[in-house]
């Protein structure tokens, strides 16, 4: 070293910092432990919760809410049923659940009906009007989604309960049946891309399909009139959709009706016959530029 040249000193710690020092296991378990404790509580509630969901999932629930007197909670339950059955295949294709939805999808349209008698009676009272109205709201919300559910099913039980909701529509007013009308259109295209799914099955899963169609159409009642229905569509017999989908093409009232018809009869192929019928309604629908009855019946939110 160079005389000249003086040594440096030594850089002393900041005194203002503390001492640093190895952590405790006490700290180890504050920063890792009890964080950890507590997301695997969370995770814990949260498949508590899925699993309490997953058990009011079943068809006994299903129905038990569809059945409800709350006019809120059977619609809201008929909605989630439609959008379940688009993913659960052994719901879709449970014969005895479907009859029941089914028969709930025909006691609602009398419903309906009584429904709008109701609103209709009840014109001199605005009160009571208010009300009725809102029921009768409801009670069109619950048909139309019960419609959803018979059209996301994979097997064609409720094809004629929809062929003739689709074609008659229900209830006095316009607005009110072209609305029942388009919401059985749409379901009954829905089931028919849903034939496709049921082929995808397992030959043992249509079979016992097959099986329990054929013991319900042993039974009586309108129950076991869809139930064969539903079987000879299966064995590629006729189930009236084609025609019943013909005739809602003559609509000259709803260009739109007509617009979805075409979209229903994609999906459809029937008996050599229905399909001749539908290439030619198809045909007849592109040439359709609503020339002469171009009318849109205009559904606003509330109506």
């Amino acid at each position: 070293m160079n005389a000249s040249e003086s040594p440096v000193p030594p850089v002393e710690p900041n005194k203002g910092l503390p001492p640093v020092v190895p952590p405790s296991g006490r700290h180890i378990v504050q920063l890792f432990l009890i964080p950890g404790i507590i997301v695997a509580g969370a995770v814990t509630i949260l498949l508590g919760f899925s699993w309490l969901a997953g058990g009011n999932r079943t068809p006994e629930q299903f129905l038990k809410n569809i059945d409800s007197s709350n006019a809120d909670i059977r619609w809201r339950a008929a909605n989630d049923l439609a959008q379940v059955l688009k993913r659960d295949d052994d719901l879709a294709a449970n014969v005895d659940f479907g009859l029941q939805v089914a028969e709930r999808f025909a006691r609602a349209l009398d419903e309906l009906e009584r429904a709008e008698r109701y609103y209709l009676d009840a014109a001199a009272d605005t009160k009571s009007q208010a009300q009725a109205r809102k029921t009768l709201m409801s009670q069109r919300n619950y048909v139309q989604y019960l419609a959803a559910c018979l059209g996301n099913f994979s097997v064609p039980i409720g094809a004629p309960l929809l062929c003739e909701a689709a074609t008659k529509g229900r209830g006095t007013d316009e607005k009110l049946r072209y609305t029942v009308r388009r919401g059985a259109i749409w379901a009954l295209a829905n089931l028919g891309d849903g034939q496709k799914r049921f082929r995808r099955l397992s030959q043992a899963k249509q079979e016992e399909v097959r099986r329990n169609l054929k013991a319900a159409a042993a039974s009586g009642g309108d129950m076991a009139e869809w139930a064969r229905t539903a079987l000879a569509g299966l064995t590629g017999e006729s189930m009236g959709v084609v025609a019943a989908l013909a005739e809602c093409a003559k609509d000259p009232r709803d260009i739109f009706l007509r617009e979805q018809t075409a979209h229903a009869l994609i999906f459809w192929e029937g008996t050599p016959e229905e399909q001749r019928l539908a290439e030619e309604t198809l045909l007849r629908l592109t040439r359709d530029l609503g020339a002469g009855h171009n009318n849109r019946i205009e559904l606003k939110d509330g109506e």
